[in-house]
């Protein structure tokens, strides 16, 4: 189709009227909808400005926080009592028994001298004006005071000696002692400073004595320590003495009387006798006693393992060699151990 002139003109008419139309609806649009579109952008700018405002507050307002290193709090290490010394001024220890140890066998009314070792333990010095006293037990004579014989500082020792004499009748006794200073304050031993000391003697009854020796043997290359006992067959006591390693013979007093006669092996003191009061025939250990095999002499066709008894007269002496060591266990009566 042929456009002229007159409908180039028509057309381009219309477009200009659609364009006049919608230009005013933009041209008034447009200032309405900026201010709401700038609101929003101070809006949110005003926010922002807000924020960052507030965190540089806090930032310089906020403490510095500085990493503290851990420390080891210190344990106070735990504190042991320790024991306070105790001392007194007036205290001895007990050393030994210089005589009339422990148990001596005395005749009645045996005179005697006691003496033992004593240290002084406490802080003060010891005078002449010191007592040695008698406190209790069984009284022995007439003494009950005795001064001591020095002058004695703390650490050193002294020899306490007092007489005194035995019982009348057979027995055992036992006497207390301690010591006194110038005050009239008893004083001794122990750990308070406050037991006495003793001396302990057995008298015995006065009757005639006899010996008793003889050789000693053993079933080995040597001959041990041994508790030689002799058993009276008149009153049931025992009386034994006790003899050192390699020793080859014993020999001890008893009173008359008539006794069997058995060794044992034993580690005792050598030399030291004593005796007791009761015992048991059979169930002992193993020993050699004074049999029927001695005498027959100890070979292959004796095989009488009976005790021989010995008498012994006063002022006697009588030979028996406890040798027979190949009994069985039990056959002999058991070792006295006092």
């Amino acid at each position: 189709m042929k456009l002229n002139t007159n409908s180039i003109l028509i057309l381009f008419g219309v477009v200009a009227f659609v364009i006049m139309a919608c230009f005013p609806v933009t041209l008034f649009a447009m200032p309405l909808l900026e201010p709401s579109r700038s609101n929003a952008n101070n809006a949110s700018a005003t926010v922002q400005a807000i924020v960052t405002q507030t965190m540089a507050a806090v930032t310089q307002t906020a403490p510095t926080f500085t990493p503290v290193p851990a420390t080891a709090t210190p344990v106070p290490p735990t504190r042991t009592p320790v024991p306070t010394a105790v001392s007194y001024c007036d205290w001895a220890m007990f050393i030994r028994d210089v005589t009339i140890p422990d148990g001596t066998i005395l005749s009645p009314g045996e005179v005697f001298t006691k003496t033992w070792r004593l240290q002084n333990r406490g802080t003060c010095q010891w005078t002449p004006d010191y007592m040695l006293v008698y406190t209790g037990g069984d009284p022995m004579g007439s003494t009950t005071a005795v001064r001591l014989p020095g002058y004695v500082g703390p650490g050193q020792t002294v020899d306490v000696s007092v007489t005194l004499t035995g019982p009348a009748s057979a027995g055992s006794y036992t006497g207390y002692w301690m010591l006194r200073n110038p005050s009239g304050a008893l004083f001794g031993v122990g750990s308070k400073a406050n037991e006495a000391f003793y001396v302990v003697i057995r008298t015995k009854e006065n009757l005639p004595y006899g010996t008793v020796t003889g050789k000693l043997s053993f079933p080995s290359e040597f001959i041990p320590a041994m508790r030689v006992v002799l058993f009276s067959l008149k009153d049931g006591k025992a009386y034994f003495v006790d003899t050192a390693r390699g020793q080859g013979a014993y020999s001890i007093n008893v009173p008359t009387g008539t006794y069997y006669v058995v060794s044992y092996p034993y580690e005792g003191t050598p030399g030291h006798t004593g005796q007791v009061d009761s015992y048991t025939l059979g169930g002992g250990p193993f020993a050699g006693g004074y049999t029927k095999m001695v005498p027959c002499g100890l070979t292959v066709g004796c095989e009488d393992h009976t005790l021989l008894s010995v008498a012994i007269a006063a002022g006697q002496t009588v030979a028996a060699d406890p040798g027979d060591w190949y009994a069985s266990v039990g056959t002999f009566p058991q070792m006295p151990n006092p």
